[in-house]
């Protein structure tokens, strides 16, 4: 690996970018047409560029942050805060922004993004040599099942299972009423009995009482794995289900920090774990949360926020460092988002994701596509300059 010079940070750009659906996506709190993120774009004094995406489920519902908090944020507090540090001192810049700003771990994560981005184009270096190494070029990729019609899903995955883009798929629940949702996911599990994996993610909107009642009916249809069916404060209660229910139970809400890990690896509050980058404030803790759950014995998940094609050419620059993944993943953002901001177009085949070659993030940013998908034309560039 070759040497660098510093690169000071010149310019913070935040900007809001609004992507079409190819169809409806029913969360448990909304239904959406869109997917929205900030691109953060830094600029070093020694004329490096580096982008991140912050990238959530439209609107601050999971998490609590929205673009538009993450643009105003960033424009306000995070980007002073940049101007003139080091893109390699990224330790000390994630510790000023922890002092200075509580939370807002969607955009920290952006930041890290176009940190890491920096650093690996200075270098000449892919962004998983910056986290440890490649163990993997591709993922097996799940598909959202999301429309809340069992049969307008269950031609929607033969079609995906047809074009060997999916094989295994994940119903989005808690939108409908838990008896309506149970009825849906079984239907569409004994249809593809035999030709794919069914797994449900009721996004924390059931009761205790709901999932002991759910769980085992979706055992019966053939459903191989549960995601988050209890609210995310329940550690006790994702507990008990783990140890009562056989189903494989995976924890995402519950678990976006590395205390959050602690406490269900203490609790064996779930028997997998899903990563996010966003919801744990980037990759290099995402990696020490995923090292935190292996240690204890559980297994790990490659989540989505439904990412554009940047943002998960990004992730997949993080999963590639990831050898242990007996669930796959759900990188399959840029089949769901109808437009695509980058110059180079995701690979999915024979059911899995690869691995794009470059250096940092080994992505690179359509202009034109920008220009077009920016909510707003007329953003000023912040400047501020020590």
């Amino acid at each position: 690996m070759s040497t660098h010079s510093a690169q000071r940070i010149d310019t913070v750009e935040a900007i809001i970018v609004d992507l079409p659906l190819v169809r409806e996506q029913r969360f448990a709190a909304l239904d959406a047409r869109s997917q929205s993120m900030v691109l953060l774009i830094l600029n070093t004094r020694e004329g490096i560029q580096g982008i991140g995406e912050a990238s959530l489920p439209s609107g601050p519902w999971w998490g609590g942050e929205s673009v538009e908090s993450i643009k105003a944020n960033v424009d306000s507090y995070f980007a002073p805060l940049l101007i003139g540090e080091d893109a390699f001192a990224i330790d000390g810049i994630l510790s000023k922004l922890d002092d200075a700003i509580y939370g807002n771990s969607f955009a920290k994560a952006g930041i890290e993004m176009a940190l890491l981005d920096i650093q690996g184009k200075a270098l000449d270096q892919p962004v998983y040599n910056l986290l440890g190494g490649k163990q993997r070029d591709s993922l097996p990729v799940a598909w959202p099942l999301a429309t809340g019609d069992a049969a307008a899903e269950i031609d929607e995955a033969r079609e995906k299972l047809d074009k060997r883009l999916h094989d295994t798929f994940k119903l989005k629940m808690g939108a409908m009423a838990p008896e309506a949702d149970v009825e849906r996911a079984c239907r569409v599990a004994q249809e593809l009995e035999g030709l794919a994996k069914v797994r449900c993610d009721p996004n924390g909107r059931w009761d205790e009482t709901t999932a002991r009642w759910a769980l085992p009916r979706l055992v019966d249809a053939g459903v191989d794995l549960i995601e988050q069916p209890l609210p995310r404060w329940n550690l006790e209660g994702c507990a008990r289900l783990t140890r009562e229910c056989p189903i494989a139970h995976m924890l995402d809400e519950s678990v976006c920090s590395l205390q959050d890990m602690q406490r269900a690896a203490e609790l064996r509050a779930g028997s997998l774990i899903s990563l996010k980058i966003m919801k744990t404030g980037g990759m290099r803790r995402t990696k020490t949360l995923s090292e935190m759950a292996l240690a204890a014995g559980i297994p790990i998940y490659m989540g989505t926020f439904l990412e554009s094609s940047f943002g998960t050419g990004a992730n997949m620059q993080f999963c590639a460092t990831l050898r242990d993944l007996p669930y796959g993943g759900e990188l399959s953002g840029p089949l769901l988002v109808a437009e695509s901001i980058t110059e180079q177009s995701p690979e999915y085949r024979d059911f899995e994701l690869h691995l794009q070659a470059g250096v940092g993030l080994g992505v690179t940013i359509d202009r034109d596509k920008l220009a077009a998908f920016r909510r707003d034309r007329n953003y000023s560039l912040h400047a501020v300059r020590k």
